[in-house]
């Protein structure tokens, strides 16, 4: 009986290589995050009280 020979090839590197992003476009995703983030917290802290009385824990 003969094993068959596997033809797995590892693959190294990005998945899309074609796809890279420039620092301009790391920083302005960067800075939308941090924005999403401050109005988020923004509307936690207007809720959080009723949030502790009706669900602590």
């Amino acid at each position: 009986m003969t094993e068959a020979k596997s033809t797995h090839t590892l693959r190294r590197g990005r998945i899309f290589p074609e796809i890279q992003w420039t620092e301009e476009q790391k920083a302005q995703w960067k800075a939308e995050r941090e924005a999403f983030k401050q109005r988020c917290k923004f509307i936690f802290a207007q809720v959080q009280p009723e949030l502790v009385r009706t669900h602590y824990n």
